[in-house]
């Protein structure tokens, strides 16, 4: 885990190193090994303990190398519901083209952290490179994007050198979707084809359409997928349409209202329903798929906490 210090401490881009805890127990051995050597006035000993030492200081060297002329850029943050991971794209730049291996990239701040850093290898060939991160998300809201640390071990893990960079922008974390029972729709209606003819529920299978992500497996067009290896949608025509009202109710837990209220408009999107969204600081107009639904998301997410 990254070293906890005071923010007035790390300056962006600026190298920091310190012996690893295997590069502790390397140097203790190297130390045991003199102080052997000076008592039992062994010749052979003092070789050893001298070359492991050279070879301490220059790994040293190269893990400080390593990281010396990679910079680190954000270039975007994904959404997602709270406790779970949130994607995260930066973009390595290099002022000179070098080989830099295994390099690390952590996120952590109060309410997220990384459990499986991303290793990257940057090629000479690759001036700018792209990486991804899914950074851990424990709760909902608009924050600050957390603070970013990239870091090498490399060659021998005797070294940590690492690099801190703090972002500006936000990132958005979704309230975790309770599982409630479904509100009842406000109103339903049938839509009929252009014969005249009521469908089934379901309705009569129309087109396809470009598959959007949070909408319900069972609409994705599985055998299409198999012969072109693109996701599809189905688009079915004469099915019914709900709408639902998703309410703020108030209550004394605002999170677990709010947990709710993800639920039922996650439920929604699903189904396919228009539904609107009621907070206890605004009202959304009604609306229906993807993008309605991330747009009451994000309220949700920016509704502010009960002292």
């Amino acid at each position: 885990m990254p070293v906890r210090l005071p923010r007035w401490v790390y300056r962006d881009n600026r190298i920091y190193i310190m012996p690893s805890g295997r590069g502790f127990i390397f140097l203790s051995m190297v130390v045991v090994l003199i102080l052997t050597a000076a008592t039992y006035n062994n010749n052979l000993i003092f070789i050893l303990a001298f070359f492991l030492f050279a070879v301490f200081v220059v790994t040293m060297l190269q893990t400080h190398y390593n990281l010396k002329g990679v910079r680190l850029y954000f270039v975007a943050a994904g959404e997602n519901y709270a406790g779970e991971f949130v994607p995260f794209t930066f973009r390595f730049h290099q002022a000179r083209a070098r080989l830099k291996r295994d390099l690390k990239i952590r996120a952590y701040a109060k309410y997220f952290s990384t459990p499986k850093p991303v290793t990257e290898t940057v090629n000479p060939e690759e001036a700018a490179k792209t990486a991804r991160v899914e950074v851990l998300s424990h709760k909902r809201g608009v924050f600050p994007l957390p603070t970013v640390v990239l870091e090498t071990f490399y060659p021998l893990g005797l070294f940590r050198a690492w690099k801190v960079f703090r972002f500006e922008g936000k990132v958005t974390v979704y309230p975790k979707p309770l599982d409630a029972p479904m509100l009842e729709p406000a109103r339903q209606e049938s839509g009929e084809d252009e014969q005249g003819r009521r469908g089934s529920p379901e309705g009569d299978f129309g087109e396809l359409k470009n598959y959007l992500p949070g909408e319900s497996y069972h609409q994705i067009a599985w055998k299409q997928y198999a012969r072109t290896g693109q996701l599809y949608s189905k688009v079915h025509w004469g099915a019914e349409r709900k709408h639902y009202q998703v309410p703020s109710r108030g209550g004394r837990d605002l999170e677990a209202e709010l947990a709710r209220m993800a639920g039922w408009i996650k439920t929604a999107m699903n189904e396919g329903a228009s539904f609107e969204m009621q907070t206890p600081e605004l009202t959304i107009a009604t609306g229906a798929g993807p993008d309605h639904a991330r747009r009451c998301l994000r309220a949700l997410a920016a509704v502010a906490e009960t002292a």
